[in-house]
């Protein structure tokens, strides 16, 4: 851990880490923020590339939570201790609980997805509000979906509310952007069927049972799934509901439709 102890909101650090709020400075940079203690043990349990750490022990409450320090130690992963204040600066939440790391903005390919990756994917289709995409993600690691693949990206895959709304899972999974033209490629020449999630579906998910490798779209609430899909070789279900509403939010649609296909 460095000596210094960072105070003043015109420190250059402190001054880039706020700047990677915007998208564009993180992509420019190619570099993200994870923040939280759950956030950070799992990026640091993933094994992946990380520049810094920082803490702000005036807001680590759980002695518990102190132990991660000493992963990031191991790992000799350069640690800056910082003040209540810059720390508060720098934070995306209400209340912030002292960790928040910078790492590399990574890429994984559909062409890096092994077999067993391929087994159950999931598929979010122009998903715009980074709380849905991190649920989805979330939900994904519970149902055993190894894999999510973001389809046209509205939103940034590594916009730090999306980090969090996942816990960190992203960082334990395949998390895969690309076009859907790529994607129904991809999905072709693997034999992996494809199922859209449609509320005008005639068929019921329930009834539904899939043969073999299968990749559920999931699409935004407002616009649904992207026609390119329904061009395509698929099967299209329903989530029945008892309820007079059109719609369901993105993330539960995704979790009850994951639900009931891992039955």
């Amino acid at each position: 851990m460095e000596n210094k102890l960072i105070t003043s909101l015109a420190n250059p650090e402190i001054k880039f880490i706020s700047s990677l709020k915007k998208n564009t400075n993180r992509k420019e940079h190619g570099k993200t923020i994870a923040e939280g203690y759950r956030e950070n043990k799992s990026l640091i349990e993933s094994g992946r590339a990380i520049d810094s750490l920082y803490i702000c022990r005036d807001l680590i409450q759980d002695k518990e939570n102190k132990k991660l320090i000493d992963l990031f130690a191991e790992r000799e992963i350069r640690i800056v201790e910082t003040s209540k204040k810059p720390f508060v600066h720098i934070s995306y939440r209400d209340k912030p609980d002292g960790f928040i790391s910078i790492f590399p903005i990574y890429e994984q390919s559909l062409l890096d997805l092994s077999s067993e990756d391929t087994n159950k994917i999931l598929i979010a289709d122009q998903i715009e509000k980074p709380g849905n995409l991190g649920a989805i993600i979330r939900s994904a690691k519970a149902f055993k979906f190894n894999t999510v693949i973001v389809c046209d990206e509205k939103t940034n895959v590594f916009n730090p509310n999306v980090i969090r709304s996942s816990i960190g899972h992203l960082f334990t999974m395949n998390v895969i952007t690309s076009t859907s033209s790529k994607i129904i490629e991809f999905l072709g020449k693997n034999s992996i069927e494809i199922l859209l999630l449609d509320p005008a579906a005639k068929e019921s998910l329930r009834s539904y049972t899939p043969d073999g490798k299968f990749s559920l779209v999931v699409g935004s609430e407002d616009k649904g799934i992207s026609e390119h899909w329904f061009e395509a070789k698929s099967t299209t279900l329903r989530i029945d509901s008892p309820g007079d509403i059109d719609s369901i939010n993105a993330s539960t649609a995704a979790s009850i439709a994951m639900w009931e296909l891992s039955k």
